[in-house]
């Protein structure tokens, strides 16, 4: 069975400023994880701070989608974040980046047609988060005015956050979606996992296999509404793909804390991913972005100034030049 629970230590950590300029600096924390199952290579935590220099207007925490790529952007956008007044963490998620574990590949394992080793890495996203904020908390770095961002796997993750912890004042959606058995059989981010269905028992089983699964997920995904707690969900006999499905945590979340933004264009993601999602969400606030799942990326300062205005960071939103150079000091 899933399993969410841990004690939390305060650990030993390790920080070390990596970045420093007028307005902010930026620092890279590590602490060994709590998670108890960690496979090798995953058992570090690793966390980027952007600190302002001048009064904190917030925290903001961001957690990036599957694999590498996204990272660098999310990266880019702490600093402009911190340049204008909001502290910004940016935890790297285990199985991702510099947490590979050996002989993977980053943001595989999640999507592990081996279902237990799949169901570890969920288990360990989400008591690495929680970690990170009782970190936060005990460091006095956790803000009273504080908000959630989580793109594609993050915002599934932070779906299942808001379902077992009310630390969070607001949590942002970017492009994510529900539904594990439709990303599997069609989304084209999985096309591995698909391969590795055929490789591994066949053309003939890999077709029923399909058919049958696809059937099983739709007849258990009508099961959550009957579940009155996330314990008796996460005990009960669906699907254990299920159990770490945002869907199944959505009805358990607050829809008044949360905006969902939508990419028009998302091919990673099928339309019925995205819209069972926002509808067992409840329907919160929504909002469409033109593009694909990825290639907002490089317009972030329209995200920024929106994460800006739903902190309430009105004064220090003139602070924010995504179109200038950051002006870097040496020391």
């Amino acid at each position: 069975m899933i399993d969410f629970n841990y004690k939390y230590v305060p650990p030993d950590y390790s920080l070390g400023y990596i970045l420093k300029s007028k307005r902010f600096r930026v620092s890279f924390v590590k602490f060994k994880s709590l998670y108890e199952k960690a496979e090798k290579g995953t058992e570090t935590v690793e966390i980027y701070l952007f600190e302002p220099k001048s009064e904190v207007a917030g925290t903001l925490i961001i957690l990036h989608g599957l694999g590498t790529n996204n990272i660098p952007f999310l990266l880019w956008m702490g600093t402009h974040l911190a340049n204008a007044g909001i502290r910004t963490v940016i935890p790297i998620l285990p199985g991702n980046f510099t947490r590979v574990p050996n002989g993977s590949v980053s943001g595989k394992d999640y999507f592990s047609i081996d279902v237990e080793r799949a169901t570890r890495f969920w288990e360990h996203a989400v008591i690495d988060v929680l970690s990170v904020i009782e970190f936060l908390k005990n460091n006095n770095l956790w803000h009273e005015n504080n908000c959630l961002f989580g793109f594609c796997l993050g915002g599934m993750l932070s779906v299942i956050l808001n379902a077992i912890s009310n630390d969070f004042k607001q949590t942002i959606l970017m492009a994510t979606g529900g539904d594990i058995a439709t990303l599997i059989w069609y989304s084209p981010t999985l096309i591995f996992m698909r391969k590795e269905f055929q490789k591994g028992f066949g053309e003939n089983f890999y077709i029923n296999k399909q058919e049958r699964f696809l059937s099983i997920f739709e007849n258990d995904i009508k099961k959550l509404k009957y579940f009155d707690t996330v314990e008796e969900m996460q005990k009960s006999d669906i699907h254990p793909l299920l159990k770490i499905d945002p869907l199944a945590y959505a009805k358990f979340v607050n829809p008044e804390k949360i905006i969902f933004i939508e990419a028009l264009f998302d091919k990673a993601l099928p339309r019925r991913s995205r819209k069972l999602l926002w509808e067992t969400l409840g329907k919160p606030e929504h909002h469409y972005i033109f593009s694909g799942h990825v290639t907002w990326l490089p317009f972030q300062y329209f995200l920024a100034k929106f994460i800006l205005r739903k902190m309430n960071a009105k004064e220090f939103r003139r602070q924010l030049r995504l179109l200038e150079k950051v002006k870097y000091e040496d020391k």
